[in-house]
């Protein structure tokens, strides 16, 4: 993966007044012609985690009536165990004819920086820059099972990243018939293929929160918001998981698989681009100039962003949250745009969230 994308400086602006509520951003399904899956509970794979004969199946994902189909998966594990795991994507297949993995994208990488690497994975994902490699199986025989890529992940550290690929039938417009799965092995020269084993529980963290896992049929996020220079600080709340939260527990692929600790909604949309159509306009006279802003509503925020009107993609720092008591808080500038009398202009902006950061982000605009 290229991770050479350049970092937005931090700057600052006001936080959002006292008895204000930023809006919620409101999303609609994109890019439906690839499905979407997510791994990230457990996101620790400790030693209380089951391994029943030595493997333990993450998650899985199938549909019917396609005789090819297009992936993105983001995978999102911490070994917390005392010794190396081996931890991939499977696919077995339950056809009749066999089936050919190819096109793969990946940025799944080995990380002892978990942050550090979200910020790269989210920065090769919105920039195009993910690597070009060969699968392990490109080849998958019917009624056996094929890896898609494995990694081992020593003691401590995490395997993370977004990995696209095409799974195809070799007979033409004949279905597939498989199932995918991600799938870690207690053993790191354990052989994934001999894995059959249901979906385990996912796991809820002490402060009850869940990491996200489950399956779409959609694999990014478009909203859209308008804003007329002289309105003043306005304040936007995007991932919010609300009225974007689009990838739940009710829409994902086999919500309760023999277990009500199944799907955990992906509303950080990590592994996702969003992408935002920001209308902006001057019903004024005189030329205005608006600025943009990034930031963090809670919890810190980082990830990458990109700005049509520039086309360069930049990866977010950190970002903290507004701290008790200040009047301003840490951001990045998107963007300064300057209109014209009653001119209006249509810019996107695409964001990806950072694996192990948090969200809402806050949108914030200004005229000056």
């Amino acid at each position: 993966m290229t991770c050479t994308q350049p970092t937005k400086s931090v700057t600052s602006f006001p936080v959002v007044p006292a008895g204000s509520v930023p809006v919620h951003l409101t999303g609609t399904q994109a890019n439906t012609a690839t499905r979407f899956v997510c791994s990230d509970n457990p996101e620790t794979i400790s030693g209380s985690v089951p391994f029943p004969n030595g493997f333990v199946t993450l998650w899985h994902d199938t549909t019917t009536g396609r005789s090819s189909i297009r992936y993105r998966v983001f995978l999102w594990h911490l070994n917390g165990r005392s010794t190396p795991i081996k931890l991939g994507i499977t696919i077995g297949n339950a056809g009749s004819t066999s089936y050919s993995v190819h096109n793969l994208s990946n940025s799944v990488a080995i990380a002892a920086n978990y942050v550090e690497h979200g910020k790269c994975m989210a920065a090769a994902l919105l920039g195009g820059t993910m690597d070009n490699i060969a699968p392990t199986d490109s080849s998958i025989a019917a009624g056996n099972v094929g890896v898609v890529k494995e990694w081992v992940v020593p003691a401590g550290s995490l395997v993370g990243g977004v990995l696209e690929f095409t799974l195809s039938n070799t007979a033409a417009s004949v279905g597939l018939n498989y199932r995918l799965r991600t799938v870690a092995a207690s053993n790191s020269s354990a052989n994934l293929r001999l894995n059959q084993n249901p979906v385990t529980d996912y796991v809820t963290g002490g402060n009850g929160e869940l990491h996200p896992r489950g399956s779409w049929n959609f694999a990014d996020i478009d909203s859209s918001v308008s804003y007329a220079a002289g309105d003043g600080w306005k304040y936007y709340n995007m991932s919010n998981g609300v009225k974007d939260n689009l990838m739940t527990s009710e829409n994902s692929y086999d919500p309760s698989p023999g277990s009500t600790k199944a799907v955990a909604s992906n509303k950080g949309h990590y592994g996702v681009k969003y992408s935002l159509t920001v209308n902006l306009s001057n019903p004024t006279s005189v030329q205005k100039t608006v600025k943009i802003y990034v930031g963090a509503r809670v919890k810190p925020y980082g990830g990458a962003l990109q700005w049509s009107g520039d086309g360069v993609t930049y990866k977010v720092p950190t970002l903290a949250g507004p701290q008790e008591g200040a009047t301003t808080q840490a951001g990045v500038e998107v963007a300064t745009v300057t209109l014209a009398p009653n001119q209006s202009l249509t810019r996107i902006l695409s964001a990806s969230t950072a694996g192990s950061l948090s969200t809402p982000a806050l949108l914030a605009f200004q005229t000056v």
